[in-house]
């Protein structure tokens, strides 16, 4: 049996294009990793915001405006500590979600907007932090039965998704050099 998606539900390209607009002005990460003997081909491809906040909170209330939600008048942030070799450094950026019922397609919708980031901006590196050992196998089965599916919308895509190995530690020094659309996915459980 093979299960068929429809690429136009409303809810679903409402949610995608919100997303897509909330990064309006970003500039396109254009990457082109064919090595020269003088450069090394040890290159980190990371994404890069180059949006100022207050960019970012304006892109975000016309999202808002767009959907009938009260804007916000200030983002959203994290604040983390990361411990490195100089000590421990704070951190802050912002936060944004989309948030669905169960049952509407939110993997689908991530996968898919994964896609269009990497379509509209460039992007190619992420990250899917599963909150369990379960959603994380539901998160890599719904890539799988996906793939031929967002290949019929997208055309072949350099595109990559694994589940993330604490044992294969060279598994992400190919995510960080890759120039392909990589997608890991892991939990904290």
């Amino acid at each position: 049996m093979k299960l068929e998606f429809d690429p136009n539900l409303d809810y679903q390209l409402t949610a995608i294009d919100s997303t897509i607009a909330l990064l309006q002005g970003q500039q396109r990460i254009n990457t082109d990793l064919r090595f020269t003997k003088t450069q090394t081909p040890f290159a980190v491809v990371p994404n890069k915001l180059t949006l100022s906040e207050e960019e970012l909170l304006q892109n975000l209330n016309q999202v808002q405006k767009d959907n009938k939600i009260t804007p916000d008048k200030t983002l959203v942030k994290i604040t983390e500590t990361i411990n490195g070799t100089a000590g421990p450094v704070k951190v802050s950026y912002p936060n944004f979600s989309i948030e669905m019922e169960t049952g509407t397609g939110k993997t689908y919708v991530y996968l898919r907007t994964i896609i269009e980031l990497h379509q509209y901006y460039g992007y190619r590196k992420f990250i899917i932090v599963a909150p369990s050992i379960a959603i994380k196998k539901g998160v890599l089965k719904t890539y799988e039965i996906t793939k031929d599916h967002f290949k019929k919308l997208y055309g072949k895509l350099p595109m990559a998704c694994y589940e993330y190995d604490s044992s294969k530690l060279s598994q992400l020094s190919g995510f960080t050099r890759s120039s392909d659309l990589e997608i890991m996915v892991m939990t904290l459980a």
